[in-house]
């Protein structure tokens, strides 16, 4: 019964089940939902079991598409590494290369894109950006070749590369009382609401972890899913956030937000560029991982010339 897969059909699965959604797997394959759901329909045909469960325009993995998912992420990796090693006998580089980077690192690597790409003319880019917990999966998953990253995994076999350093400080609307004062003491930041990124973000980790140390109770008032809303709310003076400066570049070159002068910040961590170990890398891949360590900080400091002050 299984003879009659087919590679697309593994690759429409895959996309419904990373979305779970046939519209959003439709948009990333250049489909239509209708095309997307005639093509899950014949699969679960062939396999004589229903792979997603279907309620009005939700649907979810029944536990039989969740065994599925497991071998079907495994011939994606071995397709993936074999197209790999065809492509290094051929001496030529595959024509996509898979970039995962967390919400934050999107303010930087476009430029490194740019920059890359002019030597790598014609090479197709497919960027997924996540939060961090999100990336992590997407890397033991196999589905993207390399990750930018601040906070990196424990728990995974993985090549860690440091390539520049990546600061982190509170901000405020200059409206906001603790906007001119200088030299404050971090527990002022009790008297006030905070905006925190969502769970399962690297600059929320870090943020608790601040607070924790230091016995710091402020209360949150707003949780965000992205830098952008987060930037909005401290601009409507909304209240504190902390954020990673090389999110806020233009914000504060405009004064719509400042960076508080709160004793112990900015806490500076560093920007990783992180792969598997163990799994075949495409040359297009490493070509883009030596490209970040060589360059990777000399760009953000141009991005950003006047962080250090």
């Amino acid at each position: 019964m299984y003879r009659n897969l087919t590679l697309r059909q593994l690759r429409v699965f895959l996309a419904a089940a990373r979305h779970l959604s046939f519209s959003k797997a439709a948009e990333e394959l250049n489909l239509t939902a209708p095309a997307v759901s005639m093509q899950i329909k014949e699969m679960e045909s062939d396999l004589g079991v229903e792979v997603f469960s279907r309620t009005g325009r939700r649907v979810e993995l029944t536990t039989a598409g969740e065994y599925f998912l497991v071998y079907a992420k495994r011939i994606a990796v071995t397709l993936r590494e074999a197209e790999i090693t065809l492509a290094k006998l051929r001496g030529a580089e595959p024509g996509t290369l898979r970039i995962g980077l967390v919400s934050t690192a999107k303010y930087f690597l476009p430029q490194l894109l740019a920059r890359f790409r002019q030597e790598h003319f014609g090479l197709q880019v497919r960027l997924e950006i996540r939060n961090r917990d999100q990336m992590v999966e997407l890397l033991r998953d196999g589905e993207i070749d390399l990750a930018v990253m601040g906070r990196t995994p424990a728990d995974m076999d993985t090549r860690v590369e440091v390539f520049a350093e990546h600061p982190h400080a509170f901000i405020a609307s200059p409206e906001h009382p603790l906007a001119r004062q200088q030299g404050i003491a971090p527990v002022a930041l009790n008297q006030f609401e905070l905006i925190t990124r969502e769970q399962g973000s690297g600059t929320r980790v870090l943020m608790e972890r601040f607070l924790k140390d230091r016995g710091l109770t402020p209360r949150v008032s707003m949780e965000m899913s992205s830098n952008e809303s987060v930037k909005q709310a401290v601009i409507a003076n909304l209240g504190i956030s902390f954020v990673s400066l090389h999110t806020v570049g233009l914000e504060v070159a405009y004064d719509k937000v400042v960076v508080l002068d709160i004793d112990e910040t900015p806490i500076t961590r560093a920007w990783h560029v992180v792969a598997l170990n163990g799994s075949a890398q495409s040359p297009a891949a490493e070509a883009f991982r030596y490209f970040v360590l060589e360059h990777g900080a000399q760009i953000l400091n141009e991005l950003h010339p006047n962080l250090s002050k």
